[in-house]
C-alpha cells in the first residue's frame, strides 16, 4: 500500500475523519482476474501481471510468449449515522449523518512475458494505487435547518511501470529479480456552500504529485505438487510534491510469501495463499514520524475445473489498518473462469465491509468530545481479465 501524500493532505483528510483509505488509496489490481477471485493472493498468481511483484513466479509461465490484461469497476456505498439523544440524555434513535454512493471504475493491469528454458522476463504496467471517493452532506443547525452543503472530491492513480527477470536452476529453484518506476497525481477538491448569501463560502484544492522506484527480490521453490516462494519489495526515493514544495517520504521494506498447491484430484483444484508485513509504524514524512503501525495481511483462495473448462473460485483476504484495529479490513472473493486452449477469460467479485464508530480510530479524531458518529462502508468489485499464450 503507497504512502501517497504529503503532511498537508494528510492533516486535512485527518481533520475530516476521513478513514484511510481515502488519503492512502485503495490498492489496485496488481494481478490477474482469477487471483482476485482467491482472496487477491497476487504472490501466488502466476500470471505475467503478478509477475512483476513476484518476479520469481515468472518461471512458472508457459513456455513462449504470453500477454494478460485486467481492469474492474467498483460500487462503494457509505453512510454516517449519529446517535440521537433526549433532554434527559436518553437515546431516542439514530440520524442520517450523510450516505453516499459512488460506482467508478479501477485501473488494473498490462503484461506480457517471455519465458524460454531456465530464463523467464516480464515488463509491463500496473496501477498501484488508485483514489476515487466522493462525499457529500447536508449540514444543519441545532434546529435542523439547512446551512451549507459540504462535498468532497477525491481522485488520482499511482501508476507502476515495472520490469522483472526469473533465473532456474537444478529445476526446482527460480530467483528473480525486478523494479519498477512509481508516478502518479492526487487531487482533493473540498467545498462548504452556505445557504446565507453574506457567508463565505469554503473551497480548498490541492494537486500533488507522487514519484519513487520500488526494488523486489524473490525466490521460488518447487516441490512436485507444490511451490513456495518468499521475496521483499524495498520502496526507495519517494517523493510528493505539492506546488512548489517537495516531500520526502520514507517507506519501509514489505516482506511477503505465496503458496500453490496441486492436490491432484478429477477436479484439479489449487490451493493458494499468501501473506505479507511492513514495518509501516516506521514511515515518516519529511523525516517526521507519520504515528502510523506495523501492518500486514493475508489471502487464501481455492479453484476447481468443471467440465466443459468452466472454473469456480472462492477466496478470503484481511488487510490490517495503519492505524487503527476498528478500520482492519476483510474482504470476500468470488468468481469463475473459462479456458479455451491457449486463451482464458477471467471474471470475480469481492464485497469488502467495514464498520467503525470515530472515536474508535486514533488518529481519526471525533467531530467533538463523545461523538456518536458510526460509519458503515463497503465494495462491491467486479473484476474481468484475459490471459492469452502465444
Amino acid at each position: 500500500m503507497g504512502i501517497t501524500a504529503g503532511g498537508m493532505i494528510i492533516l486535512l483528510a485527518l481533520s475530516g475523519g476521513l478513514p484511510e483509505v481515502m488519503w492512502l488509496g485503495d490498492e489496485g489490481i496488481l494481478g490477474s482476474a482469477g487471483a482476485a477471485a482467491m482472496g487477491n493472493t497476487v504472490y501466488a498468481d502466476v500470471s505475467p501481471q503478478a509477475a512483476l511483484q513476484n518476479p520469481a513466479m515468472a518461471s512458472q509461465l508457459p513456455e513462449g510468449f504470453s500477454a494478460g490484461i485486467t481492469g474492474a469497476v467498483a460500487l462503494d456505498i457509505e453512510k454516517r449515522t449519529r446517535r440521537v439523544y433526549d433532554s434527559f440524555g436518553g437515546v431516542v434513535g439514530e440520524s442520517e449523518h450523510s450516505f453516499n454512493q459512488n460506482f467508478h471504475p479501477l485501473p488494473g493491469g498490462a503484461a506480457v512475458a517471455w519465458k524460454q528454458g531456465d530464463l523467464a522476463f516480464s515488463a509491463g504496467w500496473r496501477a498501484a494505487s488508485s483514489f476515487a471517493y466522493k462525499y457529500s452532506r447536508v449540514m444543519n443547525d441545532g434546529d435542523y435547518v439547512k446551512v451549507a452543503q459540504e462535498t468532497l472530491d477525491i481522485s488520482g492513480i499511482l501508476n507502476d511501470f515495472g520490469l522483472s527477470a526469473a533465473w532456474t536452476q537444478w529445476g526446482m529453484l527460480s530467483v528473480g529479480a525486478g523494479g519498477s518506476f512509481v508516478t502518479g497525481t492526487r487531487s482533493m477538491d473540498h467545498r462548504i456552500d452556505y445557504v446565507d448569501p453574506t457567508a463565505m463560502d469554503y473551497e480548498a484544492e490541492i494537486d500533488a504529485d507522487i514519484s519513487g522506484i520500488v526494488v523486489r527480490g524473490s525466490a521460488l521453490v518447487s516441490l512436485n505438487r507444490v511451490s513456495i516462494s518468499a521475496g521483499i519489495e524495498q520502496p526507495v526515493s519517494w517523493k510528493t510534491k505539492i506546488e512548489s514544495i517537495e516531500t520526502d517520504l520514507t517507506i519501509p521494506m514489505t516482506v511477503r510469501a505465496g503458496l500453490r498447491y496441486l492436490p491432484g484430484n478429477r477436479l484439479m483444484s489449487l490451493f493458494v495463499a499468501d501473506f505479507w508485513w511492513s514495518c509501516t509504524g516506521s514511515v515518516e514524512i519529511a523525516d517526521v514520524d507519520a504515528g502510523m503501525r506495523n501492518s500486514w495481511g493475508f489471502g487464501a483462495g481455492v479453484e476447481n475445473t468443471l467440465p466443459g473448462g468452466i472454473i469456480g473460485r472462492v477466496g478470503f483476504e484481511y488487510d490490517s489498518s495503519l492505524l487503527a484495529g476498528a478500520l482492519d479490513r476483510m474482504k470476500i472473493t468470488t468468481g469463475v473462469g473459462w479456458a479455451v486452449d491457449d486463451l482464458t477469460l477471467d471474471a470475480g467479485i469481492s464485497f469488502s465491509p467495514v464498520r467503525w464508530d470515530q472515536y474508535q480510530a486514533d488518529g481519526l479524531p471525533s467531530f467533538t468530545l463523545g461523538d456518536s458518529l458510526v460509519v458503515e462502508s463497503s465494495r462491491t468489485a467486479f473484476t474481468l481479465g484475459l490471459t492469452k499464450t502465444f
